[in-house]
């Protein structure tokens, strides 16, 4: 029973990816890759991660809440984004390319993303964690990659003719990513619990379930939603890449900025215990996806090293198991 319900909700998440990524697709098109990638889907996605890590920090359970964000946060630079490029320049996409080209609007969001993460970690290592202070420079942060996206898809929506034929066709793609949306934030939890119930039933043990699985069913609307785009067509996998991108500056500022907001409103005066060996790891790997963004042409042998980083992370993990 519970593989069965297993089987149905990941069907679910599938079609919802799929939602999404033809939403994402068509939204492209008048507001561009960048904004569409990391801001309308970046949000949608991660949305049900965001209330797990609100939820235990109203509960109290701050490193389960940090030890979430960290864990995302890595697979996401790692699987997700050597995951993207593979496909890409695989006959896994129904049309490949040789290489992924980014556009130079891309190279400035990874400028964000390098700052977040360096940022976060040096707010983190003041004190070893994060207060009010650090928290409104995070969200600060936050605020200005949001106008700068938003400036971006003014002046790129500003140069597409307008088009009743494309107007119905946005309201469309709305719709699409609208539903997209409700699934994800609905099956999310229920699938991530069924995949724990599975992992039990099978006799996986506690750690593989907290170190793999569970990250890996958190995450799973997010990474079906940049496949799919990428198998559709390789040339939209800029959008996948955005999203990635706003995902990780989105988790380096907005979510660990809630952390110590949340702190405050229970009388506490900061969150400690955030410089990890984890929290420095996912730092580093940020720094090494920022490098490789900065290229603007992505290969076939960087989804490989990025694969392999995977694997380091897990190892580190289990170190500390």
């Amino acid at each position: 029973m519970a593989l069965l319900t297993f089987c149905l909700l990941l069907l679910g998440i599938v079609i919802a990816a799929a939602l999404l990524s033809y939403g994402a697709e068509i939204f492209a098109e008048r507001w561009g890759a960048n904004f569409v990638g990391s801001i309308v889907l970046g949000l949608i996605t991660t949305l049900p991660e965001y209330f797990f890590v609100i939820w235990a920090c109203i509960k109290g359970q701050y490193q389960m809440a940090v030890g979430s964000a960290v864990g995302a946060c890595s697979l996401l630079v790692t699987l997700g984004y050597g995951m993207v490029i593979l496909v890409a320049t695989s006959p896994i996409s129904r049309k490949p390319v040789k290489e992924i080209e980014l556009s130079k609007t891309t190279q400035i969001d990874a400028l964000y993303l390098l700052v977040t993460a360096v940022v976060a970690f040096f707010l983190a290592w003041e004190k070893g964690g994060f207060d009010l202070k650090d928290a409104f420079i995070l969200i600060g942060l936050f605020v200005a990659y949001m106008v700068h996206l938003s400036h971006t898809a003014y002046k790129f929506s500003e140069a597409v003719p307008d088009d009743k034929t494309f107007t119905g066709s946005l309201l469309k793609a709305g719709l699409s990513l609208g539903v997209g949306g409700l699934m994800v934030f609905f099956l999310s939890e229920p699938f991530v619990d069924s995949m724990i119930e599975i992992a039990h039933e099978f006799g996986i043990s506690p750690v593989t379930i907290a170190v793999v699985l569970g990250p890996l069913a958190s995450e799973m609307p997010e990474k079906l939603t940049a496949f799919i785009t990428v198998m559709r067509d390789a040339k939209l996998a800029e959008i996948s890449i955005c999203n990635f991108i706003g995902s990780k500056v989105n988790h380096n500022s907005l979510l660990l900025g809630t952390l110590p907001i949340i702190a405050a409103f229970q009388g506490q005066a900061g969150v400690g215990g955030i410089l990890s060996p984890s929290f420095v790891l996912m730092t580093l790997l940020t720094v090494i996806a920022t490098l490789s963004l900065a290229r603007r042409k992505l290969q076939r042998w960087e989804g490989f090293v990025f694969l392999l980083f995977y694997f380091v992370v897990i190892w580190e993990a289990f170190q500390r198991v």
